[in-house]
């Protein structure tokens, strides 16, 4: 499937190419100039060291706030998690790159001006990996790895197993992880690894902020209903006004 790219900004689409042009052998030896210093592995689950991985998480690490950068990476330790506990086979490498990009959305260098912030992280998320040299189809799986990680399970768990991976695991860093699938000293390995700093206070107000943005943008998402307290004003409208609005006698 190709998904239109048009709603990301100029900016965007320069930062997103940005670091395409990067052999993995030069990309390696400026890791520690970017500040990359990922760990090996962490609770148990092994981080990408591929190329594709690698330059995701410079592109993250550059473009995000650092709370964000770090949800990210807790994202994709409690997503495989998940997967692991529910035997779910994933391409490390695309769930990687779907869960460190996923929440690019909510910042103004990367939204349209009306699309939901989680089709504009998807856009450009799909837009990165095909600058990496990734497949259309693995960049497929990136775009529905983002677009559906707060949507309805129902949908998400057909997506296939990274968009699976992607949603439990931001949910899990989100909500709290169930000690069922995620134990505390799993928890607790992730947070040490990728300090939350001050994640509740500095997310929410990310949210909030992209709800006074673009508050209809987020018809019928998980941020509905922060949008709708935050811009009463904006939400005018009812399903009854489209009923009777729509151009037919009755």
């Amino acid at each position: 499937m190709n998904h239109s790219c048009d709603g990301l900004t100029r900016r965007a689409f320069l930062a997103l190419g940005a670091l395409a042009w990067w052999t993995p052998r030069a990309f390696a030896a400026a890791g520690s100039e970017l500040g990359l210093a990922l760990p090996r592995e962490v609770a148990g689950i092994a981080i990408p060291r591929s190329a594709y991985a690698l330059r995701a998480a410079a592109f993250a690490q550059q473009g995000q706030p650092d709370f964000l950068f770090n949800h990210c990476l807790r994202t994709f330790v409690f997503g495989a998690l998940y997967a692991g506990k529910k035997a779910l086979a994933f391409d490390p490498d695309e769930a990687f790159v779907a869960a460190v990009l996923h929440d690019l959305g909510l910042l103004p260098a990367f939204a349209s001006e009306h699309a939901s912030f989680e089709i504009d992280g998807a856009n450009a998320a799909e837009t990165f990996g095909k600058s990496l040299g990734m497949s259309p189809q693995r960049a497929d799986v990136i775009w529905h790895s983002v677009e559906m990680h707060d949507g309805k399970w129902a949908l998400t768990s057909r997506q296939g197993p990274e968009a699976m991976l992607v949603a439990a695991g931001a949910a899990a860093d989100v909500d709290g992880p169930d000690p069922a699938i995620i134990d505390g000293r799993q928890a607790a390995e992730a947070v040490d690894a990728f300090p939350r700093l001050r994640f509740k206070t500095r997310f929410t107000a990310l949210l909030v902020d992209h709800c006074k943005r673009k508050p209809l943008s987020q018809r019928s998402t998980w941020l509905e209903g922060l949008c709708r307290r935050t811009t009463p004003a904006a939400w005018t409208d009812t399903v009854e006004d489209e009923i009777a609005a729509a151009p037919f006698a009755e």
